[in-house]
């Protein structure tokens, strides 16, 4: 096309010079003419990549700092119809944008890690396998579009003018379960990452987020996938209509959404009414946690340097105190946050020296996150685990808990003995996982603890929160990410554990959000200024007697509505299967 402007802008420039006309006046106009030509023909294509970075970063705006829950409503429609093209590889191309979009811009708080090389590679890799994710979507959902032989976007339109209303139904809802089921996927495989939910946009939304008690955290992205889509296929397919024609149109193609939503948001506030009216209040457990802010460059430092060990144990001895004078039932202090290695022989005996001194000074009972070594019979160290020990008021160890789910290159790299270079991209020790969940004993206060990203993972935090429990309590060090959304994409996830279980979540951490969540999902902070500042957060957290009312439904029957997802996307993509040969229209889409 170019070429072509170029050569006729040559010859129209050869007959003005014949004419008399000057030959710079001639060039302008060619060179004019080319690049309106080039610059018409590079905007035309660059256009759908534009429009699938823009869905990318409006999804983004779902979550903190922006958190803003309309935006996590527009995402899976704007995807949709943004990412569209003639065949489905080009579809999946640029749903792998949009995801990638998304995913850098969400994520960005990898870049933090204080080892250049690793985030950098870290922040690439993970964002390059989340944006897989939206890419299948996206092609799930044109492969299921019911008319298949379309090519262009207003054409698609135009269909669905057209379509039954039976296909204007199901459409939405087969997209809205596949992204679901990708959800699902992505919380399990490779150990899992349930980050950024569509349904973590939506907490501030009370009723809607109390869903979750019914069906776990997916149901609320599947109301919300479902109703975007919904409200795509109402608004352009009524768009040639006027008047009340086109309410009536936009009112059967998203009435039976509306009306599943207001049947499941009713239940869901009726189950969690009931529920509290059998709660039986029993007091209250008087909290002081323990938040050092100290920055993951100085935790590594303090390994190799006596100095920085000193400084760090003098920082944590001093809020301690601190924290002892406000006359607390117990004192927390956050994941890792022990400067010396907690050390567990053959014989299961713990050492826990300073702390256990520490806390049988101030007669104040502690619970502490430390890594822990644990020694075969002739002293040397067989494995290490991320842990948390919960000591008496007179420094006597009643019980330890152990992480069960690592993290891949942040508590154990991968196939590290087979590929060695990826050890250099991730430099961290080889911890071993815990066994299973503990309950500690405060006093007759029954609390399951958790550590890390253990208290975004449903399934993990479904089997600690038993009946007994009184409340979950998190341990976490978000130091590795410094001041950043990390923090409030962590809370905000956590929080639906609460709405699951119905059972308070209580966080202690390095850096970031210490706060307690109440069982509605609400967030609860305690710091009176910075979030990330260093200090003691009091609290009188409510305890009531949650056996005597029972269990949520989620909490009763399980995390059954993602895989149930995943069974019914296969089973659309099954029977939607034809060799290309059966259809044309296929072959255009493929």
């Amino acid at each position: 096309m170019a070429l072509g402007a170029l050569n006729l802008s040559r010859r129209a420039a050869a007959a003005r010079q014949k004419s008399g006309e000057q030959p710079g006046l001639a060039f302008r106009t060619a060179w004019g003419n080319l690049r309106r030509v080039e610059g018409g023909d590079i905007i035309k294509r660059l256009k759908p990549w534009g429009g699938a970075v823009l869905a990318g970063l409006v999804w983004t705006l779902a979550f903190p700092h922006a958190a803003l829950a309309l935006a996590g409503w527009l995402a899976p429609a704007l995807l949709v119809a943004l990412c569209h093209g003639p065949r489905l590889r080009r579809v999946f191309a640029l749903g792998y944008v949009a995801g990638l979009a998304q995913g850098l811009s969400s994520l960005y708080w990898v870049l933090l890690i204080p080892y250049p090389p690793g985030a950098v590679a870290g922040w690439l890799a993970l964002s390059a396998y989340c944006a897989l994710y939206p890419a299948v979507w996206v092609w799930f959902c044109w492969w299921r579009f019911p008319a298949r032989d379309v090519s262009g976007l207003a054409e698609v339109w135009l269909r669905l003018r057209h379509l039954p209303w039976r296909d204007r139904i199901l459409w939405p809802l087969q997209c809205a379960l596949g992204w679901v089921a990708l959800e699902q996927l992505r919380g399990w495989l490779l150990t899992g990452f349930p980050w950024n939910y569509l349904a973590h946009s939506q907490l501030d939304l009370m009723p809607l987020a109390l869903v979750a008690s019914l069906t776990g955290v997916l149901g609320v992205s599947l109301l919300v996938a479902w109703g975007s889509m919904s409200f795509l296929v109402a608004t352009t397919g009524s768009v040639h209509l006027r008047g009340r024609e086109r309410w009536r149109r936009m009112g059967l193609d998203a009435g039976p959404v509306l009306g599943f939503m207001v049947v499941l948001l009713g239940l869901a506030w009726w189950q969690v009414e009931a529920w509290e009216k059998q709660l039986k209040p029993r007091g209250t457990v008087r909290i002081a946690m323990v938040q050092p802010s100290i920055p993951q460059q100085v935790i590594w430092e303090s390994y190799g340097s006596r100095e920085r060990m000193i400084e760090r144990w003098e920082l944590l001895r001093e809020l301690t105190i601190e924290a002892a004078r406000m006359e607390p039932d117990v004192i927390i202090w956050p994941e890792a946050s022990a400067p010396l290695s907690a050390t567990r022989d053959a014989n299961g005996g713990v050492e826990l020296y300073p702390i256990d001194e520490l806390a049988r000074t101030l007669g104040v009972p502690m619970i502490v996150g430390a890594d822990e070594a644990v020694l075969d019979r002739q002293g040397n160290r067989r494995m290490a685990r991320n842990s948390c020990f919960h000591l008496d008021a007179n420094g006597t160890l009643q019980a330890s808990y152990s992480k069960q789910h690592l993290v891949m290159f942040g508590e154990y790299v991968p196939f590290g003995e087979l590929l060695p270079f990826l050890k250099k991209l991730a430099p961290v020790g080889t911890f071993t996982a815990g066994e299973g969940p503990v309950l500690f004993d405060l006093g007759g206060v029954k609390v399951a603890p958790v550590i890390c990203f253990e208290d975004v993972l449903p399934s993990l935090v479904r089997r600690a929160a038993v009946e007994e429990a009184d409340f979950i309590l998190n341990l976490t060090n978000d130091g590795w990410f410094g001041e950043s959304n990390q923090q409030w994409q962590h809370a905000r996830a956590a929080a639906f554990r609460a709405i699951e279980t119905g059972r308070p979540l209580v966080r202690c951490t390095n850096n970031g959000l210490t706060c307690w969540v109440d069982w509605r999902g609400r967030i609860h902070r305690l710091e009176k200024g910075s979030i990330y500042e260093k200090g003691v957060r009091i609290m009188e957290l409510p305890v009531m007697d949650a056996a005597g009312a029972g269990a949520t439904f989620h909490q009763r029957t399980g995390d059954w509505l993602g895989w149930a997802c995943v069974l019914a996307s296969g089973a659309f993509a099954a029977a939607r299967w034809r060799p290309k040969k059966d259809s044309a229209g296929e072959a255009d889409m493929a």
